[in-house]
């Protein structure tokens, strides 16, 4: 049976990943070249989902607002090995000049919100943005392709009508990591995520400029 939203209900029990993260996934490269291509410092290894918020606090608690912790871990996927980067009230896996350049010859998805309801799903192929939409309005698409996805996006629970007053908003979160898995064919689950290695790096605030 296909995924969908539902199937991601379990994220609420991760009460840090339901309010503020940002997922990546990325086919057929290593974590240390994720790390790479995300400007990333080696900082060391988290064992799990757990483990990888503490080291998140405490990078906040060390640097503030001046660098940043992300996570990545290698899942299975559609035609092989994929990548998870996973960040604990992050963003990176959004900025363009970063993923974009990661793409290259490949598909990437990433996905984010945080805890003033901002959000956003972003579709890259072999260095192009297919799709882009805030999952909170998916009626509102942008990329080389934006209704390319449409029918998936109903089939796994967006909420696609045009009157966003009338619009169903309980499970975008659940809805953006199904859509994840349905252009990936990586299924994360709470034990994937426990069980995980992270291979952890330390991205410096000026990495995330574009220049």
């Amino acid at each position: 049976m296909a995924t969908t939203a539902t199937d991601y209900q379990w994220i609420n029990d991760y009460s840090e990943l339901a309010e503020a993260y940002c997922a990546v996934l990325i086919r057929g490269v290593t974590p240390q070249d994720f790390l790479r291509g995300m400007r990333a410092e080696h900082r060391g290894s988290a064992s799990g989902y757990a483990d990888l918020e503490r080291h998140t606090r405490d990078v906040w608690e060390e640097h503030s607002d001046n660098a940043y912790l992300i996570g990545a871990t290698t899942v299975l996927g559609d035609q092989g090995e994929w990548v998870l980067g996973l960040e604990s009230n992050g963003f990176l896996g959004t900025l363009p000049h970063l993923v974009a350049p990661l793409s290259n010859g490949t598909r990437l998805v990433a996905h984010f919100c945080n805890v003033n309801a901002h959000d956003l799903f972003l579709w890259y192929e072999d260095g192009s943005r297919r799709t882009a939409f805030e999952p909170l309005f998916p009626g509102h698409r942008d990329g080389s392709a934006p209704d390319e996805l449409v029918n998936v996006m109903a089939e796994v629970g967006f909420d696609l009508q045009q009157d966003e007053d009338e619009q169903d908003f309980s499970l975008t979160t659940e809805a953006a990591f199904a859509l994840a898995e349905r252009l990936s064919g990586v299924r994360l689950t709470p034990e994937v995520l426990d069980k995980a290695t992270f291979t952890t790096g330390l991205v410096p605030f000026s990495a995330t400029r574009d220049s």
